[in-house]
């Protein structure tokens, strides 16, 4: 693979109504409807990484954030239709810098690697607080996209007790694979 086809991605920086939008959880679908248009929606592959996750407990919300005040959204669109993002109440600035002999202002991208980092970090700092007969969710390996309750936990993994329609089963996974699911889901 040819390294220039690999995924970079784009930081946003947010004002505090875009922080007030991730801690309402909607910043991803608001980001989706303006980088899109009707002539060109954004197909629902297409990449943006909030770090950070609103959940409720019993009766209080939480909002867990690993970088507050970014969001990261995939290249691949015209560099103009991110930087009309800076015209919308919720974005401070697009991040970029300026090259070339006429200054001309270029978007900053960030490595597929570097993101994939902040995933890994995000996920573990989620999971730290996950307890006893919990209800999770399964984010990635083989039981992917499967809710679950914590029966236990050893180390960096939970024992999941997963039922499905004539079997249920006790996996083994590991805790950065986990997510606690809130009350409201």
């Amino acid at each position: 693979m040819d390294r220039r086809d690999e995924t970079t991605w784009i930081a946003i920086e947010l004002s505090r109504l875009g922080e007030a939008k991730v801690e309402e959880g909607i910043l991803e679908d608001i980001l989706r409807n303006d980088l899109g248009s009707s002539d060109f929606p954004l197909p629902p592959e297409f990449q943006i990484f909030i770090p950070a996750v609103t959940y409720t407990k019993g009766k209080r919300k939480f909002t867990v954030q690993l970088m507050e005040g970014y969001a990261f959204v995939a290249t691949g669109l015209p560099d103009t239709t991110y930087f009309d993002l800076e015209r919308k109440p919720y974005v401070n600035q697009v991040m970029s810098s300026l090259a070339g002999p006429h200054k001309m202002r270029v978007l900053s991208t960030i490595p597929n690697k570097r993101i994939e980092e902040l995933r890994k970090k995000f996920q573990e700092l989620i999971t730290s607080d996950i307890e006893l007969y919990e209800v999770v969710r399964v984010v990635d390996g083989t039981y992917r996209a499967l809710g679950g309750r914590v029966l236990g936990k050893d180390g960096d993994y939970a024992f999941v007790e997963i039922t499905l329609r004539s079997l249920r089963v006790i996996a083994t996974v590991p805790l950065v694979f986990l997510e606690t699911v809130s009350d409201e889901e």
